[in-house]
């Protein structure tokens, strides 16, 4: 059983970010190596996948430098390309390029940092927990009309198999995503096609409210600066750099029915059908 870990960077201006990514744009970069030479691991690859745009050219070479070869004595690996489709074209790429090499895909962003020894090997067990998993993503969201009735993962980090994905990729020819250059109009866009398309294919997609609570960092500067997920739970999987950061925050916390802890998340037949129907989870 192998495994490949792919995590996309991007080194220009973000809507709302850290301070320490404000002064040092390799910030996000060095906290991933540094995370991952805290947190034990049995990962095959690691994938650095950096989508590059003319102004970054000045980074790449202490990219290069700051990079070990290994961590944890597992090889290291550095893709520049191109900055379009963000995260969702580089993970597809990321798949193209290593299909049938790995057993399990895991994607990750660069802002968001694995904080539990053998991470990995729990994704593994919690994706196949589950007979039908297509994709197992840290917040699922169920369908509703602002995301066109499409269950999909709303916090996109998570794992999805060689097989699950080749599927994937024969049908639609890659994992899907959205090809405009456009940032604001094409990032839910990828998200959910990258996701829903597996309810399309007869898989379902879960997530980690069973074991973990999930901190999600908004991205709008005029919302709070944390979303908080399954708070009954006690430990976090993972986290995002606000909190790496260790200072004073705002949160929010919603009681909508899929967030609750007694809520059961619907099946994949359900989702196609609140799909179909244009309804919905709780049947508006």
């Amino acid at each position: 059983m192998k495994t490949c870990y792919v995590i996309n960077f991007y080194f220009g201006d973000r809507r709302k970010t850290v301070d320490s990514y404000i002064k040092d744009k390799l910030y996000f970069l060095k906290q991933q190596i540094n995370f991952l030479e805290k947190y034990s691991h049995n990962l095959d690859k690691i994938i650095f996948s950096c989508n590059i745009e003319p102004e970054h050219y000045k980074y790449i070479s202490e990219i290069f430098k700051l990079t070990p070869k290994y961590i944890q004595k597992t090889e290291v690996e550095i893709n520049l390309r191109e900055n379009y489709g963000l995260s969702y074209a580089a993970w597809s790429e990321a798949f193209d390029r290593n299909e049938d090499k790995f057993d399990y895909f895991i994607f990750n962003e660069d802002d968001y940092f694995f904080t539990q020894n053998n991470w990995d090997t729990y994704l593994i067990n919690k994706f196949n927990q589950y007979d039908d998993c297509g994709y197992l993503c840290m917040v699922l969201r169920e369908p509703h009309y602002h995301d066109k009735f499409k269950k999909h993962a709303g916090h996109s980090t998570g794992i999805s198999s060689n097989k699950v994905l080749k599927k994937v990729k024969n049908k639609f020819g890659n994992l899907p995503h959205s090809t405009n250059k456009d940032y604001s109009s094409n990032e839910i866009e990828g998200q959910i096609m990258q996701t829903f398309c597996l309810i399309e294919l007869g898989y379902n997609i879960y997530d980690i409210r069973d074991d973990f609570r999930v901190p999600f960092a908004w991205t709008e500067p005029d919302n709070n600066d944390i979303w908080r997920f399954f708070w009954w739970n006690e430990k976090d999987l993972i986290i995002p750099a606000v909190l790496v950061e260790n200072k004073p925050y705002n949160w929010f916390e919603s009681w909508d029915g899929e967030f609750l802890k007694n809520y059961i998340p619907t099946t994949k037949e359900e989702a196609l059908k609140c799909y179909k129907d244009k309804k919905t989870y709780y049947g508006e």
